[in-house]
């Protein structure tokens, strides 16, 4: 079959013929139809993060892609020759013309999506779906705030954080308003015409950050009342309202009200 191939890190990508994979008993072999560019191709590519992303050289990158089921192994009953499926890879790349993959990592193709359209969905959308839900733990009824909400991971993360019934701000370029409005977003910011978190009026539960820099630095500002390390009995008595009968303390009364703010409370260690 015929692959595109990374020799050396840092190296030219090679296109060229290697054998066609063999399955395992729970793999099965896929003819690829097509397959998505990532940066993280780039950067394993590049070596530079060999320490906690290493490749086997010589490498096929892709790690996502569509296709048509070719065979099956005798443990998989999931799927089967001729069936249209997409997922990720589980060890050698999709630049390729066949692709041996786990049948666990694969899923039927929906009808109405093109072989292109399904290899885009995979990596962004578990991306969004882990950091919204597997680290961020957003739940329904809070707030979040996506930084790129218009980029190929932000837009997947504010159509999975509406459906999870959760207010969406996101920011974004004012071109893409009526977009990131259609597909879920309850608020846009405009990045290039003010700072977020002086136009930001909302409690925001979750910060979901695709942009890093100066715009993460700024964005703990959800944090809401520092107090010394001393002073952690009353910190505990701020955010006993939302757990009023753990540690026997109550958040009832007039001080409660006066107390309360919004976003996080930080104890300062030094």
């Amino acid at each position: 079959m015929k692959a595109v191939r990374l020799l050396e890190y840092g190296g030219q990508l090679v296109f060229n013929d290697v054998p066609t994979p063999t399955i395992a008993r729970d793999e099965i072999l896929v003819k690829i139809r097509s397959t998505a560019v990532n940066h993280l191709d780039l950067v394993e590519a590049s070596g530079t993060a060999r320490q906690i992303l290493p490749i086997n050289l010589p490498w096929i990158p892709g790690h996502e892609f569509s296709g048509i089921v070719e065979q099956i192994g005798s443990d998989v009953a999931a799927c089967a020759p001729g069936d249209a499926v997409f997922g990720t890879t589980t060890g050698m790349g999709a630049y390729a013309e066949y692709l041996a993959v786990k049948a666990a990592a694969v899923a039927r193709k929906p009808s109405n999506l093109s072989f292109e359209e399904a290899a885009s969905v995979p990596v962004a959308s578990q991306t969004a779906w882990q950091g919204l839900f597997t680290h961020g733990h957003l739940e329904k009824g809070q707030a979040i705030l996506i930084h790129g909400g218009a980029g190929a991971v932000g837009a997947y993360a504010v159509q999975l954080a509406a459906h999870a019934g959760a207010t969406v701000i996101a920011t974004a370029s004012g071109d893409d308003e009526a977009y990131l409005n259609s597909i879920g977003a309850g608020g846009v910011i405009d990045y290039r015409e003010a700072q977020f978190e002086k136009v930001l009026r909302e409690k925001v539960d979750v910060v979901f950050d695709l942009v890093g820099g100066d715009a993460q630095k700024r964005s703990f500002l959800d944090v809401a009342t520092v107090y010394a390390l001393q002073d952690a009995a009353q910190a505990w008595k701020d955010i006993a309202e939302k757990l009023p009968r753990v540690h026997g303390l109550s958040s009832s009364g007039p001080e409660a009200a006066r107390r309360k703010s919004h976003g996080k409370i930080v104890l300062r260690v030094s």
